[in-house]
């Protein structure tokens, strides 16, 4: 998945006090549908552990927590699961810097089976 926007430029407000998903977030979230919709996934429905490998778009100082609303928003709005909220085990590494790229995401999912299933 590309780099997605951090929280800081996600959300904005306006006038009147009500909150919107930004432009860099709503394109965000169009280009994770459209690179997920030709496999026609069915949503997952149980608890989720989900790690996240972070490729950094530059040296800057970064605080890699602040991409994840972005990133699990577009997840959930192309299908991947029912709602985020079914993540429970929620993990990011900064994996390496990729100028080339612009920076990107790798995102595994794995659905955890309690007990009960096994």
């Amino acid at each position: 998945m590309p780099y997605p926007p951090s929280v800081n430029n996600y959300y904005g407000r306006t006038r009147t006090g009500s909150v919107f998903i930004k432009k860099p977030g709503r394109e965000f979230r169009a280009t994770v549908q459209a690179a997920l919709a030709p496999y026609n996934l069915q949503p997952l429905k149980g608890k989720l552990r989900v790690w996240i490998e972070v490729f950094l778009p530059d040296r800057r100082k970064r605080d890699i927590d602040n991409i994840n609303k972005a990133l699990l928003d577009a997840l959930t709005a192309a299908g991947i699961w029912i709602d985020d909220d079914l993540v429970t085990d929620l993990r990011l590494v900064k994996a390496g810097i990729e100028k080339e790229l612009g920076g990107y995401v790798v995102v595994h999912i794995a659905e955890i089976c309690s007990e009960k299933e096994k």
